[in-house]
């Protein structure tokens, strides 16, 4: 099948070497029931991370998690990172889906459709509580299980809510269900967070993997990133990207984070574009709230300065060209950063479409590669032909 949320937007190829690196790191195996679960997120013990990831099942699929325990039969081990001790919180590497369903199952909760989706996700950013939310009529609805065999017959349990489960089988799913969790904890090395990265790459092995935007937004979470997630939410941003509703992949805020990485150090740019994007989100834990609302209104105004270009301006061959972007936002915001000043013109039209034609600047784009050369080619020539002219 198809991923319509991947379509929407250029293929790229990320090409560069792998560096491989040894690690060593320590598990531990735990035995969970439901009932723990619920009180691990519920006290926060569990790090939910709604940020990284949507929560993505269908109504069909997470009622046939909860069949599968109600019926005792396994169900694929999870994974948790922990960077501290017994008394930190752990994220969940794989699993989220699966942790969810159970605990809206028990709450007797679940999430309306994609719009309710991205809304739970803006609230969890702002810093509400999941279950505070779980009352809130707008997110969610009533969660009773949806279960047919093969020949399209009511299961035993279908129709069922936790609450409507008899008592014996309510004790038995909370308490006597046991789902195998493994605690991983990284010892070597201690100064290289990719080494965090490919722990949680290599070890998402779920149904809907994790992307590398989703891995990062759990590893990098930080002040900037709740402004990478704000500007994503941004009426004008959704009109020039041409996609209303927000990718629950992330892969529309990956282009924006993409942007400001090759803004502030593209000049030390080299493949590949994955590690590269993994050391910007790693520096801009540090970076403070004046220099973030800074960037956030640099932002901004480069997407008012684009206001006098046609409808999906940005668009190649009917999809979003990430590269076309990135390159117009660098030539562009490269002056005002290093004058820490707002852009107050707009892009002219002319030397826009000019740029889309120019053969030199789509032999880069066409190399469909995120090379030193190509990136680097692409920004220098944006910056030659993009001029801006007064309102």
């Amino acid at each position: 099948m198809v991923d319509t949320q991947t379509v929407f937007f250029e293929e790229e190829k990320d090409i560069g070497e792998d560096v491989i690196i040894e690690y060593d790191i320590t598990s531990s195996p735990r035995d969970l029931t439901p009932a723990n679960i619920v009180d691990m997120i519920d006290s926060g013990i569990i790090e939910i991370p709604l940020f990284q990831r949507n929560y993505v099942w269908d109504h069909k699929k997470a009622s046939k998690l909860v069949e599968s325990l109600l019926l005792g039969l396994p169900v694929p081990e999870l994974f948790f990172y922990s960077d501290g001790d017994d008394d930190f919180t752990y994220k969940i590497i794989d699993g989220q889906q699966r942790f969810l369903s159970i605990y809206f199952f028990v709450k007797g909760r679940f999430p309306k459709n994609t719009d309710s989706r991205l809304m739970l996700r803006n609230d969890i950013v702002e810093g509400k509580n999941l279950k505070d939310l779980l009352s809130d009529d707008n997110i969610f609805t009533n969660f009773t299980l949806n279960l047919y065999d093969e020949a399209q017959k009511p299961s035993k349990y279908h129709g069922e809510s936790f609450k409507s489960l008899d008592k014996d089988t309510r004790l038995k799913f909370r308490l006597k269900r046991f789902l195998r969790t493994v605690v991983i904890r990284q010892n070597k090395p201690d100064d290289n967070s990719s080494s965090m990265f490919e722990i949680f790459n290599r070890l998402n092995t779920g149904g809907t993997p994790l992307n590398p935007q989703e891995i990062r937004a759990s590893l990098y979470y930080c002040k900037f990133y709740v402004t990478l997630a704000r500007l994503n939410e941004n009426q004008q941003w959704r009109n020039l990207l041409g996609k209303p509703t927000q990718d629950l992949r992330s892969l529309d805020m990956e282009v924006i984070l993409r942007s400001f990485a090759l803004l502030i150090t593209g000049k030390d740019y080299k493949p590949k574009m994955v590690n590269f994007l993994n050391a910007f989100s790693q520096k801009s834990k540090s970076f403070d709230e004046e220099y973030i609302n800074y960037l956030k209104e640099l932002f901004l105004s480069f997407v008012d300065s684009c206001s006098k270009l046609e409808d999906k301006a940005f668009y190649r061959n009917n999809r979003f060209s990430k590269t076309l972007f990135e390159s117009v936002f660098v030539a562009v915001c490269s002056e005002y950063i290093q004058e820490k000043s707002l852009i107050n013109k707009k892009i002219d039209s002319t030397s826009f479409e000019t740029l889309k034609c120019d053969e030199r600047f789509i032999s880069y784009l066409q190399s469909g590669s995120s090379s030193t050369e190509s990136i680097k080619g692409r920004i220098k020539r944006a910056t030659e032909l993009i001029t801006l002219s007064e309102e």
